[in-house]
């Protein structure tokens, strides 16, 4: 069996390198089990019931025609993509995991986590918190989705101009308790744009960095695990 693991794309539109890049990846991807999508794949995400962001028609065409040659599709959601809505769960029969999940590929124990639930920040927790509440739910479905996807691309040009040195950060620090809380052979999570692959204790730690200038990603062939980068 045969799965790849990606994370933090943070696509914004289709002409753009990574997007480009991330396209050709998948379309080049045969006999291919399983993708899982660790999150932050897109730069905003908000499910709705008829709608879809059409910057993002490439990429959902894309994995509509994995899902239907045989590959199963999973995503983690991210702190930029959550909520994800019918079109993946219906269309795609993708299987969401909202927060982090324990499941088994290929003989394997593998702890799925975007990563964003290890930062230790309460303030922070709060927040991620009151973005995935039902009032906010209830809000983004009666507001026309131009104007939520304006407040989403400015609140993240914000959020990254006033706070750069929340990417690249070393998950070490994060990853290795939370390793041994896991009772798994495999942990793999992204957000943290910092590629790591180290082993603690008998498990395989994989963060696998970011598809935005390292093209890094995970790549699980019957069972044996390797962290990855694209080159075109």
């Amino acid at each position: 069996m045969r799965a790849i693991f990606l994370s933090d794309a943070h696509l914004r539109q289709p002409q753009d390198n990574n997007y480009q890049l991330l396209l050709d990846f998948l379309n080049q991807q045969k006999d291919l089990d399983g993708l899982f999508l660790l999150g932050d794949i897109f730069e905003f995400w908000l499910g709705y019931k008829h709608v879809a962001f059409t910057v993002y028609i490439p990429l959902l065409e894309t994995l509509r025609q994995l899902s239907e040659n045989g590959t199963k599709l999973y995503f983690v959601e991210g702190n930029h993509d959550f909520n994800l809505g019918p079109y993946f769960t219906e269309t795609l029969n993708c299987g969401v995991i909202t927060d982090q999940q324990l499941l088994e590929w290929d003989g394997q124990k593998i702890m799925l986590s975007h990563g964003d639930l290890l930062n230790p920040d309460r303030t922070y927790q709060l927040l991620r918190s009151f973005w995935r509440s039902w009032p906010i739910k209830f809000l983004s479905q009666v507001i026309h989705p131009d104007l939520v996807w304006s407040f989403a691309i400015w609140l993240s040009n914000k959020s990254a101009k006033n706070h750069p040195e929340n990417r690249h950060q070393d998950p070490t620090p994060y990853l290795i308790p939370f390793s041994e809380t896991c009772h798994s052979d495999i942990v793999i999570c992204g957000h943290f744009h910092h590629p790591l692959d180290i082993e603690h204790r008998g498990t395989r730690i994989i963060a696998l960095g970011d598809w935005i200038s390292q093209f890094s990603y995970a790549e699980i062939v019957d069972g044996e695990i390797n962290l990855k980068s694209y080159t075109c």
